[in-house]
């Protein structure tokens, strides 16, 4: 059962949820429930009974966290400037990304800003495919939206 995780160092069950940042947990020991069976069942009853009085749980995709550092979901920023010139990238990745590391975008190239709104065009889209990214940021640079977009970002290579 997820939620669950036999602890053979600790000789008990551990059961673990959590909702809106919230963690909740409890222990079944085998002191207490006398086999493993035991204290599993237990231990699903617990998740059962929290799951029913705790919220639904959010959706992994598109969530905003602490983490980010960027202003969107999916997209952050890469500096490194341990070499004698610095390198600053713009990345966007999301759920089934066919690119491991995601799709980037060169600020040194193409500006920061630009290198920004192109990688939220591909978070957004969900799309590798540089060369449409590309053809739309030449459109997007004419919306009201596109200055919108560059307020989110909460870094600047400049």
């Amino acid at each position: 059962m997820p939620n669950t995780t036999k602890n053979k160092a600790s000789r008990c069950v551990m059961a673990r949820i959590s909702r809106n940042g919230e963690k909740y947990q409890e222990n079944f020991t085998l002191r207490e429930y006398r086999t493993w069976k035991a204290a599993e069942a237990a231990a699903d009853k617990w998740v059962k009974k929290m799951k029913k009085q705790l919220p639904a749980a959010t959706p992994r995709k598109n969530r905003m966290t602490k983490r980010n550092s960027s202003g969107v979901v999916g997209v952050w920023a890469f500096l490194d400037d341990s070499k004698s010139n610095t390198y600053c990238r713009w990345y966007a990745r999301w759920p089934g990304c066919p690119n491991r590391g995601g799709v980037s975008f060169s600020a040194d190239m193409l500006g920061d800003d630009e290198a920004f709104a192109c990688a939220y065009l591909a978070r957004v889209n969900e799309t590798t495919d540089r060369d449409w990214i590309f053809k739309k940021l030449n459109s997007f640079k004419k919306t009201k939206k596109y200055q919108n977009v560059l307020k989110l970002k909460s870094v600047d290579f400049v």
